[in-house]
């Protein structure tokens, strides 16, 4: 069965790499989530995530990567989850959680994109078994949702290699 996968920052991010060597991580990260596609699972990106990307890229003045990003999110109507109100409510109970239980994932003014990308994960309803949120920083997320590394999920399967 196909899996349901939500991209964090870096691995989203990589899709707007234009590929030279395909060697270096970034290209690594492209080319897992071109094969996550190939074998039918369904890549979503919490608008979060796109965000947390797009503003970077535009600090760098990237218009080629920002552009291929942005068709990336368009190339499927439901691949980009609009952040709503309900969310941030979710991800203010998973920051108000962080910190009584002493494992705050942002300091305490900060805006702590990780909640909000959970939230946003949970909110599509799909069984914790069947879907995973691809990062570079499990830690963080998985308290609150199903993460891995992005190099651990195996393309081909519904499997991590943990």
């Amino acid at each position: 069965m196909p899996r349901a996968i939500f991209l964090d920052t870096f691995p989203l991010s990589s899709v707007g790499k234009v590929m030279k060597t395909g060697t270096s991580e970034t290209e690594k990260c492209q080319s897992w989530v071109l094969s996550c596609l190939a074998v039918g699972h369904k890549i979503y990106v919490p608008e979060i995530s796109y965000y947390e990307c797009i503003r970077e890229l535009k600090r760098l003045n990237a218009k080629v990567q920002i552009a291929k990003i942005k068709a990336f999110c368009g190339a499927v109507s439901d691949r980009l989850i609009p952040i709503n109100s309900s969310h941030l409510e979710l991800a203010s109970d998973f920051w108000a959680t962080a910190r009584q239980t002493g494992k705050p994932t942002a300091n305490d003014q900060a805006l702590d994109g990780d909640m909000i990308l959970c939230a946003q994960a949970i909110s599509l309803g799909i069984p914790d078994s069947d879907f995973v949120i691809a990062t570079t920083n499990v830690a963080r997320l998985s308290p609150f949702a199903p993460a891995d590394q992005w190099q651990n999920i195996t393309p081909g399967s519904c499997t991590t290699t943990k």
